[in-house]
C-alpha cells in the first residue's frame, strides 16, 4: 500500500530521439511493502505531427525492503531506439522488460 503522488524517477531517450523511457514510483512503499511502479516508453513516429506516437505502458511493484526508489534501481538499455529496461530491488530478483513497438 502507498500513499502521495507519483514522481517520475527516470527519463531516458534514445540516441536517435525517437524513443523515450519513463519510469515513476506511485508516493512511497509504506510498512516494508512493495513499490508500484509505472514504465511507459513513447515512440515519436513520425517527428513531422504533433501527437503522432505510439505509447506502451506497464505497472509493476518492486520489492525494495520498503526503500523509496531511485535511478539506482533500473538499468536502461538500448538497442537502436528499442529499450530494455531492468529493475533492481532488494527483495526480489532482477527482472527485464523489453519494449518494441513494431
Amino acid at each position: 500500500m502507498q500513499t502521495d503522488m507519483s514522481h517520475r524517477i527516470v527519463n531516458a531517450k534514445s540516441a536517435d530521439g525517437t524513443c523515450e523511457v519513463t519510469i515513476s514510483e506511485l508516493g512511497s512503499p509504506i510498512f516494508f511493502g512493495p513499490s508500484s511502479i509505472t514504465v511507459k516508453v513513447s515512440w515519436d513516429t513520425d517527428p513531422g505531427v504533433i501527437g503522432s506516437e505510439n505509447v506502451t505502458e506497464i505497472k509493476t511493484d518492486l520489492h525494495n525492503d520498503g526503500k523509496s526508489l531511485d535511478s539506482g534501481n533500473f538499468t536502461v538499455t538500448w538497442h537502436g531506439n528499442i529499450p530494455t529496461v531492468t529493475t533492481h530491488g532488494e527483495e526480489q530478483p532482477d527482472q527485464s522488460y523489453t519494449f518494441n513497438w513494431k
